[in-house]
C-alpha cells in the first residue's frame, strides 16, 4: 500500500498478515503444556476435540501437533492408545539437531569435543563439591559394569562408559548443563561408536575407562581443580585417538 507523506512523496507500506492459524493453535497448547494444564505423559486432547474447541481444519491441528513433535514437546503414539502425549523433557531434540548439522556438513566430529571440553571440565570442578556418597556409588557401578562388558561387547562398554560423562552432569543439578552435555555426549557417540567400532579395541576402551576412573577419584576427594585437569586431559587425549579414524571433513 502507498501513502503520501508530508513532502508529497509517496511511502510505501508491507500489509499486516494474520499467522497461520496452525501457528496460534500450536501456541496455546504450548502454553497449556507449561503452564501445566496437560502434565508430562497425559494425552492431549484427539484432533477431532481440538478441530471442534478451535474451530479450524483437521490440516491446521495437525499442523500445529507436528511443529510442537518436531519441538520434542510431545510423542504420537500409534495403536490402541493411539494419540498425542506430552513428552517427559529430555536432550533427544536437542541431540538430532546436532546431528543435522553434522549431517548437513555445517558442523564436525572435532567441533563437537571442542564444545565438549569448553563445557565438561567445568562442570566436573563443581561436581568435586557438590556430589554426594550416593552419586559416587553409582559413578563406580557404572565404571565397574563398563570394565566387565569390554570381555563381551566392546560396543556396550562404550556407550555405557560415554554415559559416565552424563552422569557426571546430572551431579550438577544444573537441567541446562546436563540438557546441553546429554545432547552432545549423544550426538558425538552417535557418530563415532559405530564408524571406529574396527579402529578401537579393548585396550583403548580400557584405557579410556582407566581416565575415567581418575576424574572420579578427583571427584572422591573433592578436588576441583584436579577433576577439572583429569576431564581435561581425558577429552584432549580422546580427540587424538580418535583423529586416528575421523578426517577433519564433515563426518
Amino acid at each position: 500500500m502507498q501513502v503520501l507523506s508530508g513532502d508529497n512523496t509517496m511511502h510505501s507500506f508491507k500489509s499486516l498478515k494474520k499467522p497461520p492459524l496452525s501457528q496460534e493453535v500450536e501456541r496455546q497448547l504450548r502454553e497449556s503444556i507449561i503452564d501445566g494444564v496437560f502434565k508430562p505423559g497425559e494425552k492431549l486432547p484427539s484432533e477431532r476435540e481440538l478441530v471442534d474447541q478451535f474451530q479450524v481444519s483437521r490440516v491446521t491441528v495437525r499442523e500445529a501437533l507436528k511443529s510442537l513433535w518436531r519441538s520434542g514437546l510431545i510423542e504420537v503414539r500409534r495403536g490402541g492408545n493411539a494419540g498425542a502425549y506430552v513428552c517427559e523433557l529430555n536432550a533427544d531434540a536437542i541431540t538430532e539437531n546436532f546431528l543435522n548439522l553434522v549431517r548437513l556438513g555445517r558442523a564436525t566430529f572435532h567441533d563437537l569435543i571442542e564444545a565438549r571440553i569448553f563445557i565438561e571440565p567445568n562442570t566436573a570442578r563443581t561436581v568435586a563439591l557438590k556430589r554426594t556418597s550416593g552419586d559416587i556409588a553409582d559413578l563406580e557401578q557404572l565404571l565397574d559394569t563398563a570394565t566387565e562388558l569390554t570381555e563381551t561387547s566392546c560396543r556396550q562398554a562404550r556407550l555405557l562408559n560415554v554415559g559416565f560423562h552424563c552422569e557426571i552432569s546430572k551431579i550438577s543439578r544444573n537441567p541446562i548443563v546436563i540438557f546441553i552435555t546429554e545432547s552432545i555426549t549423544h550426538a558425538y557417540s552417535e557418530i563415532l561408536i559405530d564408524k571406529t567400532s574396527r579402529t578401537v579395541g579393548k585396550e583403548d576402551v580400557l584405557e579410556l575407562i582407566r581416565q575415567h576412573r581418575e576424574i572420579l577419584e578427583a571427584i572422591i576427594d573433592r578436588d576441583g581443580a584436579a577433576a577439572y585437569e583429569k576431564a581435561r586431559f581425558h577429552l584432549e587425549n580422546t580427540r587424538l585417538m580418535y583423529e586416528r579414524v575421523v578426517d577433519k571433513e564433515p563426518v
